[in-house]
């Protein structure tokens, strides 16, 4: 279960316990003390900005560099911006000190990658066939 799911119910519980009628608690969803940590890596040569999901700034991931990244969730929506447009987008699900990165342990790693484009293909050129060349005739001389 979710960290957030379990307090709200453990409140619930301990507000039905007190007297039910007369405990009335206002639930507000808690983070937890220790968030998620993990890596975003730029592989690109244009900087990405990623809005952070628990304030209201915007994270700037430099082209060719890379940030560490703080969520509260075992799953998020990663969405990279360049310009203003959606540049990358990807479901991250976080796995707790799964990713050895720069000898310390990460909980998750997003890879932004261009798209590669198709390499061109090749056009064969047409085979020259080549004849054999016939023998010099002997011609008398006399």
């Amino acid at each position: 279960m979710r960290r957030s799911t379990l307090l709200v119910t453990a409140l619930l519980l301990v507000a039905m316990s007190t007297g039910g009628a007369q405990a009335t608690a206002v639930v507000t969803p808690v983070q937890p003390d220790n968030p998620f940590v993990g890596v975003i890596r730029n592989y690109t040569a244009r900087d990405v900005e990623v809005p952070s999901l628990n304030s209201m700034g915007t994270i700037t991931v430099p082209a060719k560099g890379w940030v560490e990244y703080r969520v509260w969730s075992e799953h998020f929506n990663f969405i990279g911006y360049v310009d203003g447009q959606p540049f990358h987008c990807e479901k991250v699900q976080v796995d707790p000190d799964k990713y050895q990165l720069f000898c310390k342990s990460y909980d998750f790693v997003v890879e932004i990658r261009k798209e590669e484009p198709r390499a061109p293909s090749k056009k064969l050129k047409k085979r020259i066939k080549k004849r054999k060349a016939s023998l010099p005739v002997e011609q008398d001389v006399g």
